[in-house]
């Protein structure tokens, strides 16, 4: 017995220097390091590993969460939580979980736009909810709106500051022949808006959805029948028609915007916290922008949506609900907002603390107090906006 004791020891020691020397070569992983993952499997102590499916453009702070959250060794039932991270387009995300080709435990694109896309998909195949509900139904992690980002010289011409006047003068100048020369600048040519393509990014049908409300003078209750008025149509379509390309993505939207400046855009819809990523950038480039936000505008809410599917098991369900919690806490509330420019959800943490962008760049219009935000269309709503826009041939 004793040399069967020393054999197991010798061979546990073994493994344990080889996986130290992978994890000091390699480094450690998200959810736990090499060394640990594997002496918990050695002890019985498989991971219970979840799969986070979400938007890219908190791409930075949920891996310097992670990070922060596998250094508090989390457990589920003794078990360790290991958590993968997998950046995904946000309609890309209800594209591939209802094609059945992505099977996360946890779905979190850009905003509930998308999560109720995907419910009414889900519900139209599946007859069931893709999601719990009570404590565990979807819920924020963050807070970003969509605003107009403008060169402040151009923006000043057309005199967008009444935020209700916003779309009405921006429509005004696009479709408008004779451009910027109505304003007594012609050297600035046509106007130029921009946005992302709604099909493929959260932000453009988003930015339909606010024209939508607009035109209808509604902050809720948006219907398909309201997507269907011919007039609305008209409208929508002299927009869209304005805009010379559509980006997938919003970040490549404003990495444009501070690459070309007012040669391509004149105005552009993006989130706030991307234009606070850039705002300095540009102004260095371009001269002075400005932010502007809709007199109703609409949340990038980035939902936490553990998913109620066959793949997702009790323990899983368990471990994704201690890394939401992580997640909401003032700690990482705070480093979503100092430090990547989004607004918190948790609402014990204030916008005014140390290092927030909102006392650095209130001087490019940025503003803490939001007058009004739209409610989130039901999905077969969302759904007719990007099939009448596909249909038009828009790229």
């Amino acid at each position: 017995m004793l040399r069967i004791a020393q054999s197991i020891a010798g061979l546990y020691l073994i493994v344990a220097l080889v996986v130290t020397v992978i994890t000091l070569t390699q480094g450690p992983l998200l959810g736990g390091a090499p060394l640990g993952g594997i002496l918990d499997s050695a002890a019985g102590r498989e991971p219970v590993t979840i799969s986070i499916a979400y938007g890219s453009e908190k791409d930075a702070w949920l891996k310097a969460a992670a990070a922060e959250f596998a250094a508090t060794k989390p457990r589920v039932q003794g078990r360790p939580i290991e958590v993968r991270l997998e950046p995904v387009g946000s309609r890309e995300i209800v594209t591939r979980i209802v094609q059945g080709n992505l099977r996360p435990t946890v779905a979190s694109p850009a905003s509930s736009v998308q999560t109720e896309l995907l419910r009414s998909e889900w519900q139209a195949r599946k007859n069931t909810d893709i999601y719990f509900s009570g404590a565990d139904a979807p819920q924020p992690l963050v807070l970003t709106p969509l605003v107009v980002v403008a060169w402040e010289e151009r923006a000043t011409m057309l005199g967008i500051n009444n935020p209700n006047q916003l779309w009405d003068e921006i429509h005004r100048l696009v479709v408008s022949d004779q451009g910027w020369a109505q304003v007594g600048r012609p050297e600035w040519g046509l106007g130029k808006f921009g946005q992302t393509d709604p099909s493929t990014s959260n932000s453009g049908i988003q930015t339909l959805v606010l024209l939508a409300y607009h035109y209808h003078n509604k902050t809720s209750g948006l219907q398909v029948q309201d997507v269907l008025n011919p007039s609305f149509q008209a409208w929508l379509d002299e927009f869209q028609r304005a805009v010379l390309e559509f980006p997938s993505s919003t970040g490549f939207l404003m990495q444009d915007v501070v690459r070309f400046g007012p040669s391509k855009y004149d105005f552009v819809t993006v989130y706030e916290n991307l234009a606070i990523e850039s705002i300095e950038t540009a102004a260095g480039r371009w001269g002075p922008t400005k932010i502007y936000y809709p007199a109703n505008n609409i949340l990038s809410d980035h939902p936490y949506a553990i998913l109620n599917a066959p793949w997702v098991s009790a323990e899983q369900r368990q471990a994704a609900i201690q890394f939401r919690e992580f997640l909401l806490s003032p700690k990482m509330q705070e480093l979503a907002l100092t430090r990547y420019g989004f607004r918190p959800a948790n609402p014990q943490v204030r916008l005014d603390i140390v290092g927030s962008p909102f006392e650095t760049y209130a001087s490019y219009g940025l503003q803490r107090d939001i007058s009004a935000i739209v409610e989130t269309p039901a999905g077969d709503v969302s759904r007719e906006l990007i099939t009448f826009w596909e249909r038009q041939n828009y790229r």
